[in-house]
């Protein structure tokens, strides 16, 4: 089944406001304001949906963090797919086994096999022409008298969406049978810890990362950006607006990216990435195993001293600890 991405993301959070303000500062257009909620585009049109808590139209919060409040989080991922015809056949799967529906918009309502709301629907997604700066190296110098991009400080915000991550406690082999259906295909297995897969219509390494351990629920979505200085100059935009840095910037050893992740009130984390894998059918998945296997690292290189080693959505004192900017 051709699925393309991420299309959209519906969060349930305790205080909207305050919500709102973190994607501002993560660069994010706003679309659309009322009582409801608000909207977020990114460039391709896909979109984010904040919206209150107790709000009856959402799928039931399925999250238990320790240590992280659970009254904000992600509520409702929705997918999209290349046609009807794809849709349709989403449906038909789906519907074996369990209840879906679909509302007015077009789109496929149900849950995984985690209790995670799970939404499908044709993608209205747009590419976006970038344009890449031209970099230097040794012997190699494309780029003359002009300084670099990346030293013009400026407002930055994410090309795209470009995963989500769930916290999936017990038997990850199991979990991913729902996505296995669908016609994800796992890239690389990280035993205990968790097994990344892409979606059909992506060469993205990952689209989704089914994570172990105890907690579960929803840990956190990831925004492409252009480039390197792209991620580094987020990084410095959401700072100075006093949101909180988890881990970051580092360059991971599973996939590649460099990445950076902040706490987000609207729940979990935000990742800002650049340069992920490319995979395709040739692409033969690794397994690793953390802590133990010497061929894996989670990070090649960090920029703190006090996140060396330690993996996303963890912490060890009060400097990587949950926090947000002040309301």
């Amino acid at each position: 089944m051709n699925i393309l991405g991420i299309e959209r993301i519906y969060y349930g959070v305790a205080d909207l406001d305050w919500a709102a303000r973190f994607h501002e500062s993560w660069g994010m257009a706003r679309i659309e304001a009322g009582r409801s909620g608000v909207d977020f585009a990114l460039p391709d049109e896909t979109s984010i949906h904040l919206r209150r808590a107790d709000d009856d139209a959402l799928p039931p919060a399925h999250v238990d963090w320790p240590g992280v409040a659970g009254d904000s989080t992600a509520r409702e991922v929705v997918w999209g797919v290349d046609t009807d015809a794809t849709l349709d056949a989403v449906a038909a799967e789906l519907s074996r086994d369990r209840a879906v529906t679909r509302d007015a918009a077009g789109i496929l309502h149900t849950a995984d096999d985690q209790g995670h709301g799970v939404g499908f629907v044709v993608s209205r997604r747009k590419f976006v022409a970038l344009t890449f700066p031209t970099t230097n190296s040794v012997g190699e110098h494309r780029r003359r008298n002009r300084p670099a991009d990346g030293t013009i400080r400026r407002p930055v915000g994410p090309a795209r969406i470009g995963h989500v991550v769930y916290w999936t406690p017990g038997d990850v082999n199991k979990a991913v049978e729902f996505y296995r259906r669908l016609g994800f295909k796992v890239t690389d297995d990280m035993s205990s810890g968790g097994l990344f897969l892409r979606c059909a219509g992506s060469c993205d390494h990952h689209s989704l990362l089914l994570q172990g351990g105890k907690a579960t629920g929803f840990q956190h979505v990831a925004y492409e950006f252009r480039d390197f200085d792209e991620v580094m100059l987020l990084g410095a935009q959401v700072e100075a607006k006093g949101w909180k840095t988890n881990i970051g910037p580092l360059r991971h050893n599973v996939s590649s990216t460099f990445s950076w992740y902040f706490w987000n009130p609207a729940g979990g984390l935000s990742e800002a990435y650049s340069d992920m894998d490319c995979v395709d059918e040739n692409w033969v998945p690794r397994k690793f195993r953390p802590r133990e296997d010497p061929s894996f690292y989670g990070s090649s290189w960090t920029a703190r001293p006090e996140h060396r080693d330690m993996p996303p959505a963890t912490w060890r004192d009060e400097r990587t600890a949950p926090g947000y900017a002040a309301k």
